[in-house]
C-alpha cells in the first residue's frame, strides 16, 4: 500500500501526533516511553515554550490507514543568522523500519522548509537546538535518561538514504561507581582551594524563578561563540521553576560568584525516569497515585547537569579551569551527601570537538555512555 501523508490539524491529530511513539516503539524492551502529559506541554503549540519563538508544523505518515511514522519542520525565530548555514529545523522523526515511510516524512518536511524560504534541513531537534537535539546512535541499551531521546538504530541508515549527512555529534559523559571515585573527589577538593572573593551558594528556593534567570544569562554569555549556539530564551526554562520544582532541590544547583558577581552556573536535574519509567506514557490512576508517593520519598541515584557555564572571561584561565573542576566536584559532593547510593551522573550534550571540556570530564572519571548525532542536507529547488 502506498504511503499517505497528513499534516496535523485537529486536536485529535495533534493527539496522536504526541502519542505514536510508544505504539511503534512498544515492542523494543530498551525503549521507555516519556509521560504524555510531559509531551504535549512542549509539542502542544498552546503550552509549548518554543512557540513563542518560533513555528511548526506536524505530519503523520499513514499506510493502509494505520500510522506508521512522524515528523515535523519548524523555524526557530532566534536562531542566529547563519546558524547551521541557515538552515530549517526538522525533528519528531519516529517511523517504522521502511525506508519509503521515512522518505515520504522526509520529502514532506523538506518541501515545507523550502516554502518558507530555507536552502538547507539541519535535525533532528525536538523543536529547538535546545530541546533533546540529535538521533540516538549509541547507546540504545543505556537506561532512559530525562531530557534524551531514544530511537531505534535501524533510523539513522533510513536518515542517511534520504540524503542526509552527519554534522555533528553529541555526547553524553558518565560518572559512574560514584562512591568509587569519593576519594579522589576529596583529593582534588585539596587541589581547588578557595579562590580569592568567590562564593559558591545553592539556589534559592524562595526566588526560584530568580536564580534560574542568573543561571539562563549566565549560560548564555557562557556558550555564545560555542558551534551552533540558540540563546535559551525565558521561557525554554521557565518549566524548571514550575513543572520541574518538586523534584529540584536547593543543593541541585549553583552559582557561582566572584566578587558578589555571577561568573558560573552549574545545576543538575534528577532522572525523571526512576519514579515514572514503569508507569507507562499514560498512567492508571493507581500510576498517578504511585507516582504522587514518589515524588515525596523518592531518593533519586542518577541525574544530569543540564546547565554547566563559566563566563568567556574567566573559562580559559588557570582561575577558570580550577573553577570548573571545583564547581562538578562540589556538585558530586552534594550528590553523595543527598544519597550515598547515587550510581552515576551524566553531562551532555557535549560537542564531538569540544576538546577542552572532554579532557576536563575525562580528568575528572566521566565516559562517554551515549552519542547523539545531527545531520544536515542541502535542499534542491522543488
Amino acid at each position: 500500500m502506498p504511503v499517505v501523508i497528513e499534516s496535523v490539524e485537529s486536536k485529535s491529530a495533534l493527539q496522536e501526533f504526541i502519542r505514536l511513539p510508544p505504539r511503534l516503539y512498544g515492542a523494543f524492551p530498551s525503549y521507555v516511553p516519556p509521560l504524555t502529559m510531559e509531551r504535549r506541554s512542549i509539542l502542544d503549540p498552546g503550552k509549548g515554550p518554543f512557540f513563542k519563538h518560533g513555528e511548526a508544523q506536524y505530519w503523520i505518515a499513514r499506510r493502509d490507514g494505520e500510522a506508521v511514522g512522524r515528523v515535523s519542520a519548524q523555524i526557530d525565530q532566534i536562531q542566529p543568522s547563519g546558524t547551521f548555514g541557515d538552515a530549517g529545523l526538522f525533528g519528531c522523526l519516529d517511523a517504522i523500519d521502511d525506508e519509503a515511510v521515512v522518505d515520504a516524512l522526509m520529502g514532506t518536511a523538506e518541501a515545507w522548509l523550502r516554502e518558507q524560504g530555507k536552502a538547507r534541513a539541519f535535525g533532528p531537534c525536538l523543536l529547538s537546538i535546545n530541546e533533546e537535539p540529535g538521533l540516538l546512535v549509541a547507546g540504545h541499551d543505556e537506561p532512559p535518561l530525562i531530557m534524551v531521546p531514544w530511537h531505534p538504530p535501524y533510523l539513522a541508515p533510513r536518515l542517511e538514504n534520504c540524503g542526509y549527512a552527519a554534522c555533528r555529534d553529541l555526547h553524553y559523559w558518565r560518572l559512574s561507581d560514584t562512591a568509587g571515585n569519593l576519594q579522589a573527589l576529596r583529593q582534588r577538593r585539596r587541589f581547588a582551594a578557595p579562590l580569592p572573593d568567590v562564593t559558591m551558594r545553592n539556589l534559592d528556593m524562595r526566588n526560584l524563578a530568580r536564580d534560574i534567570e542568573i543561571m539562563r544569562c549566565v549560560y548564555n554569555d557562557a556558550w555564545k561563540d560555542n558551534w551552533g549556539f540558540v540563546p535559551l530564551a525565558e521561557e525554554d526554562l521557565k518549566g524548571l521553576s514550575t513543572e520541574m520544582k518538586p523534584y529540584v532541590r536547593s543543593e541541585f544547583g549553583m552559582v557561582v560568584e566572584k566578587a558578589g558577581k555571577p561568573v558560573g552556573v552549574c545545576m543538575v536535574i534528577p532522572n525523571f525516569f526512576e519514579i515514572a519509567g514503569d508507569l507507562g506514557a499514560d498512567p492508571s490512576p493507581i500510576g498517578w497515585g504511585r507516582l504522587a508517593y514518589r515524588t515525596l520519598f523518592h531518593k533519586f541515584r542518577s541525574g544530569r547537569v543540564i546547565l554547566l557555564g563559566i563566563l568567556p572571561e574567566l573559562r580559559h584561565s588557570v582561575g577558570g579551569s580550577v573553577m570548573a573542576i571545583a564547581m562538578v566536584d562540589e556538585m558530586t559532593r552534594r550528590l553523595l551527601d543527598y544519597h550515598r547510593d547515587v550510581e552515576w551522573l551524566e553531562a551532555g550534550w557535549v560537542l564531538d570537538n569540544n576538546a577542552p571540556l572532554r579532557r576536563l570530564l575525562q580528568h575528572l572519571g566521566f565516559k562517554i555512555a551515549r552519542t547523539l548525532r545531527l545531520y544536515d542536507k542541502t535542499l534542491q529547488p522543488g
